[in-house]
């Protein structure tokens, strides 16, 4: 007999994005900060950034697909940004 046993599973993720200008990391953080506030109870998401590269973690203590969702709609934001940061 199968029991169904909700077990509590904490993840952290850490993604590290390479960009040529520093200048492009910091208009894209600015681009975050408003998400950065809405997420699903149990996500978090912190940024920094260092040289040039651009840090994210993720951290959820819910279930793992609002944390691929999260991720997924985030990378899709940068991407946005770093479009329309190129075509400025």
């Amino acid at each position: 007999m199968i029991h169904n046993m909700q077990t509590n599973i904490k993840v952290n993720i850490e993604i590290e994005l390479i960009f040529s200008e520093k200048s492009e990391i910091n208009a894209i953080m600015k681009a975050l900060i408003p998400d950065n506030v809405s997420f699903p109870d149990g996500l978090t998401m912190e940024m920094f950034s260092k040289d040039n590269i651009l840090f994210l973690q993720f951290t959820s203590g819910s279930e793992l697909g609002s944390l691929i969702n999260t991720i997924d709609e985030v990378l899709d934001h940068i991407s946005i940004a770093k479009r329309v940061i190129s075509d400025a």
